[in-house]
């Protein structure tokens, strides 16, 4: 079995379909349990507190805009009521009223958004593995 030396080979392990010297794992969190944590560990990030493995790059529910009285439009025009459910809300408007595009604009893929952290983050922890999920796009 191979020696691995950063949690980085142990996912590449994972992924090229080898057997790991153990199971890697990252930890996410919902709004109440981060913040508990963050205030046990005396950290903001707690990526290297928890050992994770898998570096998340971007926003890990997307980027939102606050409307007030606890409402976010999101990049696709969706308002969120977060009144209740503050990690992600429910939706408050109908963004798509008929079953058709063609007054309809998408988000610029391009945005600074999107890639403003990952050099940053990668050069920060280089030894974890880093990954960018499809919902994280527009």
């Amino acid at each position: 079995m191979q020696n691995c030396k950063t949690k980085r080979e142990v996912i590449k392990m994972v992924l090229d379909g080898q057997k790991p010297p153990y199971v890697p794992w990252s930890f996410k969190f919902t709004q109440e349990p981060k913040e508990q944590l963050q205030k046990y560990y005396g950290v903001e990030d707690l990526d290297v507190v928890l050992g994770n493995h898998v570096l998340q790059l971007g926003s890990d529910i997307g980027f939102f805009e606050y409307l007030g009285n606890e409402l976010y439009q999101d990049v696709f025009k969706v308002v969120w009521d977060r009144s209740i459910d503050k990690d992600i809300g429910d939706v408050k408007s109908i963004v798509l009223p008929e079953p058709t595009l063609e007054r309809y604009t998408f988000p610029d893929p391009l945005d600074p958004r999107f890639f403003a952290n990952i050099e940053s983050e990668i050069t920060a922890k280089p030894d974890m593995f880093p990954y960018r999920t499809e919902s994280q796009y527009p």
